[in-house]
């Protein structure tokens, strides 16, 4: 079964995710799974909660706008994480910064600037 056979264009067609659970037989989890999977290789939009739907030509300003949406989501999880990461570094003064992904420890009396440059050391 290829969930994207389900899943109608235009919004105004939109299926909530409990209507394609019951066509296709689903559980919930797994119909979020196939979903996600389906991403990769479709555009499928949920927008304001109206339900997943493959958008059409004349709907090209929807996925500019749920992509808007999907990187502030993206950026906002790294922001809410850099605690823990510091935390499970080691980092118990502040004296860590997250830069890009990973942490290294400040350099003493270094300038804004430089302390994002270099390299880790321990």
């Amino acid at each position: 079964m290829n969930i994207i056979d389900y899943i109608p264009y235009g919004k105004e067609n939109a299926v909530s995710r409990k209507q394609l659970c019951t066509i296709t037989g689903l559980p919930d989890r797994l119909m979020r799974r196939e979903i996600e999977r389906a991403r990769k290789d479709y555009v499928i939009l949920n927008i304001d909660g109206s339900g997943y739907f493959q958008p059409t030509d004349k709907e090209k300003l929807l996925v500019e706008r749920w992509l808007r949406q999907e990187r502030s989501r993206s950026k906002s999880i790294d922001t809410s994480t850099r605690g823990a990461e510091m935390f499970l570094a080691g980092d118990f003064g502040g004296k860590m910064i997250a830069v890009h992904g990973y942490t290294r420890r400040r350099h003493k009396d270094a300038e804004p600037i430089r302390q994002i440059d270099g390299q880790m050391r321990w």
